[in-house]
């Protein structure tokens, strides 16, 4: 229900502004979806509204918003790079259509242009995702400021990059076919004018259990390599300065 409630308030990141201040919030809710696991490691029963327990702590609150501002703008900047002022040689009633959700819009782009613009937010995904995999929970856990979480998080990226590689190589694989499923979804829209009922229940299905796969693997990295308050309660000694998982 946690992840449900997480993929309807993304389902809001395609509307213009509104779309814009879901992005800024993500790694607040990131956060929260991170506490649900650590509630379930502590034998506890996390209750919807630890989804929205960042928003509660003036402490972290404005660290997690300004790293979302910082993905923002460098995946914004990513795929400014990448359509190289293309979107200029677009009809502007067109990108209107679009910012409205009129997917019969899309037909009338450039096949080279939908492929430009998907390679480049993929790549924009790929950095904002490498910053924020671990500045998250470093700020959300152990308090850290924004720059240091940032730092201490590619760090452990780089000594760690050889079982991350194969977690996100496994996640990668897996969203594949989540993302054919997407496809279609969008294909059905466009071709039938609504979309199939069938596609849309897979994609409700799917989509949540994917998002507990990602920050569920993010939650053991994060604890296996920094450790947690849970493995102090399990009485078992950590040492956090090898940075290794």
């Amino acid at each position: 229900m946690i992840s449900l409630f997480l993929q309807f308030f993304l389902s809001f990141s395609q509307t213009g502004p509104l779309g814009l201040l879901v992005i800024l919030c993500l790694p607040v809710l990131s956060a929260g979806m991170l506490q649900a696991f650590y509630a379930v490691e502590r034998r506890e029963k996390p209750m919807l509204a630890i989804l929205f327990l960042p928003f509660t702590s003036t402490k972290t609150l404005s660290p997690l918003l300004l790293l979302g501002a910082v993905t923002m703008v460098l995946g914004l900047l990513v795929v400014s790079l990448g359509m190289s002022g293309q979107v200029m040689n677009i009809d502007a009633d067109v990108i209107s259509r679009i910012e409205q959700g009129d997917l019969e819009a899309l037909q009338l782009l450039d096949p080279q242009l939908m492929e430009t613009a998907v390679i480049a937010m993929v790549i924009g995904a790929a950095i904002s995702g490498s910053i924020s995999y671990f500045a998250v929970p470093l700020i959300w856990f152990r308090k850290q400021r924004l720059v240091g979480a940032i730092r201490l998080g590619l760090v452990a990226l780089a000594r760690n990059w050889r079982p991350l590689l194969v977690i996100g190589a496994l996640l990668g694989l897996l969203a594949i076919p989540i993302g054919l499923l997407f496809g279609s979804f969008y294909l059905s829209a466009l071709s039938n004018g609504t979309a199939s009922p069938v596609l849309a229940f897979l994609i409700l299905l799917l989509g949540p259990v994917f998002q507990l796969l990602l920050f569920g693997s993010q939650y053991l990295a994060f604890r296996d390599i920094f450790g947690l308050d849970v493995q102090a309660d399990a009485g078992q000694d950590r040492k956090d300065n090898q940075l290794l998982a």
